[in-house]
């Protein structure tokens, strides 16, 4: 059976970690392993990861050797697991405030067989107690950066798709590096998409573009320059999100 290694990067995270820990350490798939990077909390995140490392045999605890954004959170955690482990494996980044059904892992390794780069599912937005279903899609047909067609934390990837000294994530991405990284490897890699909704990303307010609009808006016009995509296209989406609600990131 085939190794999945989840991680966790987190950073003060204490008020949903708990819960979305219990969701991962109650996978149905056997070989789960669960790897818990800690960027230097400054509340009790450090102590509950301890504590779920001491009691769970496929939780381990790690610390980023210093605070840093989370794109290279990300990449720093993936290197971590790499050297240490020499077998084929696919692993998955999980958030610490968001949740998972407990088949979401042994749903998508039992399509593993067909030897995808990428396996995912369909997921929900949780607002409080709100929840609205999503489809993800992995089409490239139309790449925009404003494009983001699927959550990261929803997908297993294929240890096979790691290329020696190349970071995963691009670092110059710092808040939507999941863009960047969907349309730099979009069209690259196979994948298999099951219809299940085994995900749950939770939403905050203080997710909301108000606080980072510019920051983002020049991240995407990076991104466009970068991969040499359409200018129309770009103004067109900037309107449509300059007059609808528009989440980012966490």
């Amino acid at each position: 059976m085939i190794d999945v290694h989840l991680i966790v990067n987190v950073f003060n995270g204490e008020k949903y970690l708990e819960e979305a820990l219990d969701s991962l350490i109650h996978q149905k798939y056997k070989n789960t392993l669960i790897h818990c990077f800690d960027n230097h909390s400054t509340d009790d995140t450090s102590k509950i990861l301890k504590q779920y490392a001491l009691l769970s045999d496929n939780v381990f605890n790690y610390r980023t050797p210093k605070h840093v954004p989370l794109v290279e959170a990300r990449n720093y955690a993936i290197e971590t697991i790499r050297k240490n482990t020499k077998e084929h494996f696919y692993f998955g980044f999980c958030d610490g405030d968001d949740l998972w059904e407990k088949l979401w892992v042994s749903s998508l390794m039992k399509v593993s067989s067909k030897v995808p780069d990428i396996l995912l599912c369909n997921g929900s937005t949780l607002k409080g107690s709100e929840t609205s279903r999503y489809n993800s899609c992995l089409s490239m047909a139309r790449p925009s950066p404003f494009n983001c067609p699927v959550f990261i934390q929803s997908c297993l990837f294929s240890s096979n798709i790691l290329q020696s000294n190349i970071l995963f994530f691009d670092e110059d991405f710092k808040i939507i590096y999941d863009t960047e990284f969907w349309i730099r490897t979009g069209r690259n890699y196979t994948y298999v998409h099951i219809s299940d909704h085994l995900f749950f990303y939770r939403l905050h307010l203080d997710s909301m573009a108000s606080n980072n609009y510019y920051p983002i808006i020049c991240e995407r016009w990076r991104i466009l320059k970068k991969h040499n995509l359409s200018k129309i296209r770009f103004f067109l989406d900037l309107l449509r999100i300059c007059v609808s609600p528009f989440v980012v990131r966490k």
